[in-house]
């Protein structure tokens, strides 16, 4: 049954009267700067999504367009762009079957292989928005604004998509998302280049593999920081205060704290992480740099994943091995089995000390 629309935004209602043959099945206004409208599209015979997005009335507004023209498997297939109204705009693109990555990584445990394979494929999405004579940057990825179907990821939310001056080799620097913001994209200089996406793919890399980043923003302050923001009065003044704060955390790049990082997470891995968000000039210099390394670590990948019952590591030698969350210890069995048992051979104090003698015995990276 259709949705009652009389009580959403102007904008989404104005949006629906331009498509008779979209019938509403819900409606979703948690994004920071629009709408989701999904539903099914009676022409096209598939569900599809609305997304109803605020712009400046000056900015730009032709790479919708310019998006609707590229076919790739990991950028989101725009059907349609149109304005809604001079700083309103809106895209139309397929439903995906499990929504924005945020809501998977809630969701789901991914384990190292799958987390590899995403990170590859919005790798190489994004490879698809730089390519001449595309040129764009996306300038706001995130995961709120990246989507997951059938364990495939894609690139979403184009609002904030522009293209690459190719006199300057940059973009005006995006304002979006403060945590996802790299180093260039602060101060009166600011700027977007290819770079600064590899540094927001470098982050979404980092909580893939396990990595904690908290939405909330005072969890960054010191403790004298926090101390400092009880004397400020105003809500405007606080929040450029707090943007201060993280502004500096971003510029000494210690707001990925790796050791929310699982403990079987390879070292390699951390070290091609670390990299990508790394300051511009020891940055990854292109996506295909980036995608190489990670192309180099998939031959030797262990299936590692956190589960309730504890952490798992699957068909590692024909065996699958189990550390339970509350001893220090490990089971195991063989691939595929549902019986597990104790190898007492293991003798450790501590889970650092047994993923040591682990990684000895059976030759983990």
């Amino acid at each position: 049954m259709a949705l009652d629309i009389s009580n959403l935004p102007q904008e989404a209602i104005s949006a629906l009267k331009q498509f008779p043959e979209f019938e509403i099945a819900s409606f979703n206004d948690s994004g920071a700067n629009g709408y989701v409208l999904i539903g099914r599209h009676s022409v096209l015979q598939k569900e599809v999504a609305i997304k109803i997005y605020f712009h400046g009335e000056s900015d730009i507004d032709q790479e919708p367009t310019i998006i609707a023209k590229i076919n790739h498997e990991n950028v989101l297939k725009v059907y349609d762009a149109r304005k809604v109204g001079k700083d309103c705009s809106y895209f139309m693109t397929p439903a995906a079957s499990e929504g924005d990555l945020a809501n998977f990584l809630d969701t789901y445990f991914i384990s190292l292989p799958l987390a590899h394979k995403l990170l590859c494929q919005l790798l190489s999405g994004i490879a698809a928005l730089h390519m001449s004579p595309n040129l764009l940057v996306h300038r706001d990825l995130k995961p709120e604004n990246l989507l997951v179907h059938n364990d495939n990821l894609l690139i979403a939310d184009f609002g904030s998509v522009r293209r690459i001056d190719e006199k300057t080799g940059s973009a005006p620097a995006s304002k979006h998302s403060i945590l996802y913001r790299p180093p260039e994209a602060f101060g009166e200089d600011s700027f977007f280049n290819f770079s600064s996406d590899i540094y927001q793919a470098g982050l979404i890399g980092f909580l893939l593999f396990g990595g904690s980043l908290s939405n909330d923003l005072l969890s960054y302050l010191t403790k004298k920081q926090k101390s400092e923001l009880t004397g400020i009065q105003g809500g405007y003044e606080l929040s450029i205060y707090v943007d201060s704060c993280i502004e500096k955390k971003v510029s000494r790049g210690n707001l990925a704290d790796f050791s929310t990082l699982p403990f079987y997470i390879p070292a390699a891995i951390k070290r091609t992480l670390r990299a990508a968000i790394s300051s511009a000039d020891k940055r990854y210099s292109s996506v295909s740099e980036f995608l190489a390394e990670l192309s180099r670590l998939r031959g030797n990948m262990p299936d590692w994943s956190t589960r309730r019952e504890g952490v798992l590591l699957r068909n590692w030698n024909g065996l699958d091995y189990r550390i339970p969350h509350d001893e220090v210890a490990i089971l195991k069995c063989k691939s595929g089995a549902e019986k597990y048992r104790y190898d007492k051979s293991y003798n450790c104090g501590s889970y650092a000390e047994l993923f040591d003698q682990m990684k000895e015995r059976l030759g983990l990276p």
